[in-house]
């Protein structure tokens, strides 16, 4: 059993609930934050990442490191400060890991790696294809992160959820989806038959553990997603009524939102609009919700065990079924 473990981007969606997961069985974290703030002091032990990376003696006696901070998908990031907090913080504590004589870190990457092949289910041995700035660094830090880890002898163990959804994550896509479908602006684009696969939050964390602690996940990467996947359809069918709003009958056409995409881009780019805030509708809004993914998780299954049980009806009931 694990004794202690410091987790990076604890004030986090996925870096809080993964503290909260190991503090409930019994094990002792390191919560490492962005900065002492509000988040951050409901864990007394609270430490910034940047403390630990100038002072690696903060680390020892962690057993694990998970690294799960990074920039998500953010409007305004360029490609530079992408590049800071998720590539260039993870070969700095690579080397803070590996000085405190930590054993084993575990690097959370993305499905977005992949970007959207349409031979599905996709799997661990696709291609990297990232379409995104997020992705692109993504990719750099796996192969970084490979690379440091050898040359220092550490322990790495590479997990790529999908989109994950669950309490507490507030600009994720499913807060996106509820706060459109609340003010009456949502709707389904295309004829909303595409699949897609996220993982609920309680999933995710059984997955990230089982590669923190169990031997088989040494050198490997994993695939983590849900038990199920679902239409685009069904998703914004069940969504609405875990809020209580009726969903418009009416579609919008991909062809007809993709032109709008296409005009909002360039009005953006050409500082005409949106300078300051995200714009409703992009190109890649339109991928998340329109292409269709579907993630195999057998080598999970197999090396590791991983059992995810959260189907969406059961997700979204538990994300969303209290704000009615």
């Amino acid at each position: 059993m694990l004794q202690r473990v410091a987790v990076t981007g604890a004030a986090g969606f996925l870096g809080s609930h993964v503290v909260n997961g190991l503090a409930a069985r019994g094990t002792s974290v390191l919560p490492l934050v962005r900065a002492l703030d509000a988040r951050s002091e409901r864990w007394r032990e609270s430490r910034t990442l940047d403390a630990a990376l100038k002072d690696p003696a903060l680390l020892e006696g962690c057993q694990v490191v998970i690294h799960a901070a990074a920039v998500r998908h953010r409007y305004g990031v360029d490609a530079s400060e992408y590049r800071a907090s998720n590539v260039e913080v993870v070969e700095a504590l690579l080397k803070a890991t590996a000085r405190a004589r930590v054993g084993r870190f575990v690097l959370v990457s993305s499905v977005g790696v992949y970007g959207f092949p349409t031979r599905l289910p996709i799997t661990e041995t696709h291609p990297f294809a990232p379409v995104t700035l997020y992705a692109e660094t993504k990719v750099v830090a796996e192969r970084l992160a490979r690379r440091v880890a050898a040359e220092l002898g550490l322990e790495l163990c590479i997990v790529r959820p999908t989109i994950v959804y669950g309490p507490g994550d507030n600009n994720g896509m499913l807060d996106k989806t509820v706060r459109m479908i609340r003010a009456g602006s949502y709707r389904v684009v295309g004829r909303g038959n595409n699949t897609l696969h996220h993982t609920h939050i309680d999933d995710l964390v059984s997955g990230v553990l089982l590669a923190a602690e169990h031997p088989g996940a040494v050198g490997e990467d994993f695939i983590l997603a849900g038990p199920e996947t679902i239409t685009l359809a069904r998703f914004s069918s069940l969504v609405a009524r875990s809020v209580g709003e009726p969903l418009p009958r009416l579609y919008v056409p991909l062809r007809a939102a993709r032109a709008v995409a296409t005009v909002i881009g360039a009005a953006a780019s050409a500082g005409i609009a949106f300078s300051r805030c995200e714009p409703p509708i992009n190109h890649e809004k339109l991928d998340v919700m329109t292409l269709s993914t579907a993630f195999d998780v057998t080598k999970a299954k197999r090396v590791l065990g991983y059992e995810p049980v959260v189907r969406y009806e059961d997700g979204l009931r538990r994300t969303l079924g209290d704000t009615r």
